[in-house]
């Protein structure tokens, strides 16, 4: 009989809007190692608005992604995007216990989320003691619409693999922030934003897609303010393309290299990593006027870049001059191992982009 169950592991799969993203990791005490990874980029029109528009052909990518890796692990888990999901704090008489608010939260629920309460699947944390009443506890409330659930999961079914957790996208990525936490570089010459009295020093996460650019600011590893902007790489893409008259698979790769013509850096690529760290300081100007900030007064000294954008060659050392923030390019496999299998060189490239996968992947040592 054994007295120690070892924990089978599970596959972390994102499902952005442009590619799959999957990787294995294990544990041999404090270390992790990478086991298997792979990423397989989707086709035009097989997302729209974050969601799968036909679950067989995402699963067809997800196949392609699985063998491609090498991995023989079939337990997956997904992810909701942020922006599909609704949290909210609600009170409950302090003595409820998790039965208690399981059975009432549907109720609470009502109050909150603007759909039909059979559309929506719920979950619930307990925060602790209520800071307004000590009779209170304060219950962070999660939802999302099933469909967001129902078209992720049928497609990984369909792959023939096995979803058992569902996530969302910024708990995954707190999941992958505690393994970049302890090195991390400290502001030297600080925030160019005016602090009269600077607290806490934070970090924040700037998750840049094709499309959105999610800024999430936190607290030791939890997320204490997130917004997202409709501004992504994928501008950058389409205005190579059209520049250069090149292919989309040409233009990633012209973003990744600088390599296109003499005239690019100066003409496209420059300003366009100039309005990118713009728009970081937008979403940082938000977080500096809300109620964690004015109550706390956080100071924001190291931003962590992570998905697709943050591969943009230079990005991190423009975004430190334009908003004089220490910036780094996320790494969060820098001090694991790797199987023999696994192209080291390759992890080391796409590591930004397996952020919200890596933090999924993690969900197999809970």
């Amino acid at each position: 009989m054994a007295l120690f169950k070892r924990k089978e592991p599970i596959l972390g799969i994102d499902i952005g809007p442009s590619a799959v993203k999957l990787i294995e990791l294990s544990r041999s005490g404090p270390r992790f190692r990478v086991e298997a990874f792979a990423i397989e980029p989707l086709s035009e029109g097989m997302m729209e608005d974050r969601n799968p528009v036909d679950p067989d052909d995402l699963a067809e990518v997800i196949k392609r992604a699985w063998r491609r890796s090498g991995t023989r692990v079939r337990r997956a888990a997904l992810a909701v995007p942020t922006s599909g999901v609704i949290t909210r704090t609600v009170p409950m008489p302090a003595e409820f216990k998790e039965s208690d608010i399981e059975a009432n939260i549907s109720i609470e629920a009502a109050q909150y989320i603007p759909y039909p309460i059979e559309e929506v699947y719920l979950d619930f944390e307990v925060k602790g003691r209520s800071q307004a009443s000590s009779e209170m506890q304060d219950v962070m409330l999660v939802a999302t619409r099933r469909e967001n659930v129902y078209t992720r999961e049928a497609a990984v079914k369909e792959a023939g693999l096995t979803p058992v957790i569902v996530d969302v996208e910024s708990y995954a990525l707190e999941n992958t922030f505690r393994l970049l936490r302890e090195n991390l570089p400290r502001s030297s010459g600080g925030s160019s934003v005016s602090l009269d009295k600077p607290g806490e020093g934070v970090a924040a996460l700037v998750d840049i897609g094709a499309t959105l650019t999610s800024l999430h600011v936190l607290q030791e590893d939890r997320i204490i303010f997130s917004r997202e902007q409709g501004f992504g790489c994928d501008q950058l893409t389409v205005r190579i393309i059209e520049t250069y008259g090149l292919t989309r698979e040409q233009a990633e790769q012209a973003k990744r290299t600088g390599q296109v013509a003499d005239d690019f850096a100066a003409t496209i690529l420059e300003p366009f990593k100039e309005m990118l760290a713009e728009q970081i300081g937008n979403s940082l100007q938000f977080f500096y006027s809300t109620d964690q900030y004015l109550t706390h007064r956080y100071h924001v000294e190291t931003l962590v870049l992570v998905g697709g954008g943050a591969m943009i060659m230079g990005l991190d050392r423009v975004v430190a001059e334009v908003l004089g923030i220490t910036t780094v390019v996320a790494n969060p496999f820098k001090s694991m191992g790797s199987a023999a299998k696994v192209n080291s060189s390759a992890l080391l490239r796409d590591a930004p982009l397996l952020a919200v996968a890596g933090g999924l992947a993690l969900r197999s040592f809970d």
